[in-house]
């Protein structure tokens, strides 16, 4: 960063600080430096006052990509306007592959509820890509009415777009979202089914722990980072040793039998994973 662009963020702050709105507005619309006008988005969308939602929609048409996406998320943090959802429904339909996934991105973004329609529609554009972008939009915004739409989306034929589902379903909960996730248990894909099994204890509540037993006997396995990228390989996570602990997180007493069978599991870890579930559970039950 240089001397001018130092200055130039300070000033953002402060003018941030004392709420200078006429300031932040002029620099929103400096045409000389792209990372002032990124800022300034983001110092308005943190301060939070709808008296800056004009602007905002204005600097959706921002020739750069960044400025754009920073006012989009400072109108979703002012609550959402339905202009800035128009100005995305266009390029989300008719655009390239590029501007399409800006467009699903930035809905979710802006977080509002007219963009749920079009985000559904989106699940089932030819790039996979744009499809998972849609599928975590609509996690975002977190309307119940996309679940069905979501649940038909877990038939993708791409297990990342699937995976990118059981995100946005997590993220929504409620009983409708746990209800396809658990039919969805038996995906052909270990990651899929290990997002399922994650997903549901970070929902909770007892309906889930009977889903979360079954999964005791799932043999998937995934690989995760066991430290820096090319110094230390992935280290295997098997889908039942995250389902004990999803399980010990939730805390329902019912599920210490079937832990307690998984002590003789195969794998060290899923046994390590059962020990440390039921030290929980029953310190739980003590308490």
């Amino acid at each position: 960063m240089g001397i001018l662009e130092s200055i130039l963020k300070i000033n953002i702050n402060e003018m941030k600080s004392n709420r200078d709105f006429e300031g932040l507005f002029k620099a929103l619309s400096s045409k000389h430096n792209a990372h002032i006008r990124i800022d300034a988005a983001g110092a308005l969308g943190e301060i939070g006052d709808p008296i800056a939602m004009d602007p905002l929609v204005a600097a959706l048409k921002d020739p750069m990509m960044e400025v754009r996406e920073a006012a989009a998320l400072a109108i979703g943090k002012l609550g959402g306007d339905p202009r800035a959802v128009e100005a995305f429904v266009e390029p989300l339909r008719s655009g390239n592959s590029v501007v399409k996934l800006e467009a699903a991105s930035a809905l979710g973004k802006i977080r509002h509820k007219g963009a749920v329609e079009h985000l559904m529609a989106a699940l089932k554009d030819q790039d996979c890509f744009v499809r998972q972008s849609a599928a975590a939009s609509l996690g975002q915004i977190g309307d119940p009415s996309a679940v069905e739409a979501l649940a038909r989306t877990l038939k993708d034929e791409d297990k990342d777009v699937r995976q990118a589902v059981v995100m946005a379903l997590k993220e929504m909960g409620g009983p409708a979202a746990v209800e396809v996730l658990v039919q969805s248990l038996s995906d052909e894909s270990p990651m899929v089914r290990y997002r399922i099994v994650e997903a549901l204890g970070r929902i909770g509540g007892s309906s889930v722990v009977d889903a979360l037993i079954g999964a005791l006997k799932d043999g998937g396995w995934i690989g995760l980072p066991a430290g820096k990228k090319g110094k230390v390989p992935n280290k295997k996570v098997w889908v039942r040793q995250k389902a004990i602990e999803a399980l010990a997180e939730i805390g329902d007493t019912r599920a210490v039998a079937s832990i307690t069978e998984a002590l003789d599991d195969k794998q060290e870890p899923v046994r390590q994973a059962a020990q440390a579930a039921l030290q929980r559970l029953r310190a739980g039950s003590a308490g």
